[in-house]
């Protein structure tokens, strides 16, 4: 599959890590996961006992190695909740458990530590596992838009299985064999890959999928792969800080040809989107738990609702962090509305924001939905003075998680 080359630093950075010293790696990748469980309030779910059970959640990977040793996994395999491991690749072209990846991303969708807080477990602790390798691809040694198929055949055998949840930290793009078979970044328009048509085909059907929105944001390439290109996809990029919405340098953009919101949510990873998608299909699992009969659109309805930016989403960062507290208040009256973003219409050339810290952070766009830069700024004396820019007619300021602006440039007509 063409992740080969987005992925590889990621690859052989957490291959180090195993070779090198496991509890280390176990530890940092804790920190990873906790961060992320804080910045969303995921203790609002587990308060409530939420941490997926009954949820059947399926996970599509290039390799699941020490998913058998795993110690944070050790609960999943005592009480039976990795209920399918699927290989699709032939056993004579390379080993199941030759990569860790899908393992990694299992850890951050259930892993379990010996820590009493209450983020000592990740979303979906308690939800049962279906595991697939998909064949072809750069463990099959040759990548071929061929390879799109086999995730079609994937989330068919999930679907017989009654798995309505994937997680999905895998994308296609330009890094084919045959170079004739390469997308192009413009084609990351939600509908010109096989696989973006295969994903919303399946979405339409009912199926809730969680892509995650690609590293592609440092190669010329910049925007995000498909299938994270799907408007039915829920697409996870990636935020660089714990305290304030951030897109991390690597994280893909949405297309900005294209009239809808990609990527639909950010949130902290150290390593990269694979471990974005992850947590917000956990996030996923709790809802479900909640509520059984919460459709697939239904379900991205109130991730973005609940979401820092919501309803001013952008093409670097979409709705934004989510809240797991927002997300329950909208379970029990999907009616209510809940955004925390002020909107203020400013004729002069600057504008005053009362606020504190070195948490700000100013998305320019050129329209509604398109950034053209995001930068990061300190206040002075509880206030942070926005300037306008030239041929910038909006601008969004979030300040920290929770507080955000929407400004409208306005030219006076007198």
């Amino acid at each position: 599959m063409s992740f080969r080359t987005s992925n590889r630093i990621l690859f052989i950075a957490i291959c180090m890590m195993v070779v090198g010293c496991v509890p280390e790696e176990e530890k940092q990748h804790e920190t990873g996961y906790v961060e992320s469980l804080q910045m969303i309030h995921a203790e609002a779910f587990f308060q409530q006992g939420l941490r997926g059970k009954n949820v059947k959640i399926g996970v599509l990977d290039i390799g699941f190695g020490g998913l058998n040793t795993d110690t944070a996994l050790a609960h999943l395999r005592r009480n039976h909740q990795i209920v399918v491991v699927n290989d699709l690749i032939p056993k004579h072209k390379t080993n199941l458990y030759r990569y860790i990846h899908g393992t990694q991303v299992l850890t951050y969708l259930a892993g379990v530590y010996p820590d009493d807080s209450v983020y000592s477990g990740s979303f979906a602790r308690d939800a049962d596992f279906y595991l697939i390798r998909p064949a072809g691809g750069t463990l099959a040694k040759e990548d071929s838009r061929a390879d799109e198929y086999t995730i079609n055949t994937a989330l068919m055998i999930l679907d017989s299985m009654g798995v309505r949840l994937v997680n999905m930290s895998i994308g296609f793009w330009s890094e084919f064999t045959r170079e004739e078979e390469n997308y192009s970044a413009s084609q990351m328009d939600g509908k010109t890959t096989t696989i973006s048509r295969i994903c919303q085909k399946w979405a339409k059907k009912g199926m809730i999928i969680v892509n995650s929105a690609g590293n592609t944001g440092e190669y010329a390439w910049h925007i995000i792969w498909a299938p994270a290109d799907a408007p039915g996809v829920i697409a996870v990029g990636a935020d660089r800080f714990t305290d304030k919405v951030f897109k991390a340098s690597y994280s893909g953009i949405g297309n900005p040809d294209v009239s809808f919101v990609k990527p639909d949510l950010i949130t902290y990873s150290p390593w990269g989107t694979s471990f974005s998608a992850p947590v917000i299909t956990g996030v996923i699992a709790c809802m479900l738990q909640r509520d059984s009969t919460l459709t697939a659109e239904h379900v991205m309805n109130i991730l973005h609702q609940s979401a820092s930016l919501y309803p001013y989403p952008n093409n670097y960062v979409g709705y934004g962090i989510p809240d797991a507290r927002k997300i329950l208040a909208l379970l029990d009256n999907p009616d209510t509305m809940i955004s925390t973003v002020k909107v203020v219409r400013v004729y002069d050339n600057q504008f005053i924001i009362p606020a504190s810290g070195k948490n700000i952070v100013v998305f320019d766009k050129t329209d509604s939905i398109r950034v053209r830069r995001q930068t990061i700024h300190e206040s002075s004396e509880g206030a942070f003075i926005l300037k306008r820019k030239r041929n910038i007619p909006r601008t969004t300021v979030a300040v920290g998680l929770e507080e955000a602006w929407e400004v409208f440039w306005e030219d006076r007509t007198d």
